[in-house]
């Protein structure tokens, strides 16, 4: 009979004491109820109710969205757009990032790049890049590759690789990463670029003993590679929780190989002349590889990129405002 009536004056009890305690709305719907001890600017005191003698909780003030005395009155926090700590929180979840660099098509590429998160501090980074002399001819008759007079060549390259962030760029609160995609890196690449060259031509001007000149021109195709990796130092910046900006430069080392549709190009070019031929093979003069550059013979190769991004939203951030699960 005891235990009966003890139950019966806790079921009429409960109400009473949850009706004169306070309520805490943190994100995520979530709710804890409590007796709030104090507000202040950054932070929130408070017990929870199944013990209101217990030990006093403190919670960040920007995880909470709203709360509600037992008199009824309810304030909701709306969030400082000017703090460092909003901006972390809203694009905390963003870690994806489709780039362009804007200067490449003057120099006859395409480069576009994907960047993601892969943990805090170390992004994946993959960039590449379709080459086309046809771009902007122009160029093609400033920057020829080499000592080759070939104006139409085409191609591309591929770098995957790992950026490791050096953690200067943090929020004062707690030296939290401001943002896992902004901030100085070593960047590790690898890389391999293709670039067939049509129509290298030479030409023998002969018949000068008989009086009669003789003109002959020979062609062939080229098809070089370079594969070799880089290290890389840079900086990305986050504009506008949109849009990055990252600029890099690195070296490496890169081999080369090479290929003709005529063999012959460079040995022996004209073998009913009784001149005697010496060329330097073509690929020695083949510098711009477009994803980076390369000393000849010596395979010391450098690259530099400056590339602006899209964040791609995270998907609990396209929801439209209201909309909850």
């Amino acid at each position: 009979m005891k235990k009966l009536i003890f139950l019966a004056v806790c079921v009429f009890a409960s109400p009473v004491v949850f009706s004169q305690t306070d309520s805490l709305f943190l994100n995520k719907n979530k709710k804890v109820a409590c007796k709030i001890i104090e507000i202040n600017e950054s932070e929130i005191k408070y017990r929870v109710a199944e013990n209101l003698d217990g030990p006093i909780y403190i919670i960040d003030k920007s995880t909470v969205t709203s709360y509600k005395l037992s008199s009824g009155f309810t304030e909701r926090f709306l969030p400082d757009e000017l703090s460092l700590e909003h901006e972390h929180k809203e694009i905390l979840g963003n870690r994806q990032v489709i780039k362009l660099s804007p200067f490449s098509f003057v120099f006859n590429h395409i480069s576009l790049s994907y960047e993601s998160v892969i943990k805090v501090g170390m992004n994946l980074d993959i960039e590449a890049g379709y080459i086309n002399s046809e771009m902007n001819p122009d160029v093609s008759n400033l920057f020829q590759n080499g000592l080759n007079n070939s104006l139409h060549n085409s191609g591309a390259y591929f770098k995957p690789g790992i950026k490791f962030f050096l953690g200067e760029d943090f929020s004062i609160k707690g030296l939290k990463y401001a943002h896992p995609l902004k901030g100085r890196y070593i960047k590790l690449d690898l890389a391999v670029s293709y670039i067939n060259f049509q129509d290298l031509s030479m030409v023998h001007y002969g018949g000068y003993n008989t009086g009669v000149s003789v003109t002959q021109t020979v062609y062939t195709n080229m098809s070089t590679t370079a594969y070799g990796g880089f290290v890389n130092y840079g900086r990305q910046f986050i504009l506008g929780n949109v849009l990055t900006l990252d600029y890099y430069v690195g070296a490496g080392f890169t081999g080369q190989s090479t290929s003709y549709s005529n063999p012959n190009f460079f040995t022996n070019p004209f073998p009913n002349t009784p001149t005697n031929y010496y060329y330097i093979n073509e690929r020695n003069y083949t510098s711009n590889y477009h994803g980076f550059l390369r000393v000849p013979r010596l395979g010391l190769s450098f690259t530099a990129g400056f590339r602006i991004g899209y964040i791609i939203p995270h998907k609990d951030t396209r929801k439209k405002p209201g909309v909850t699960n």
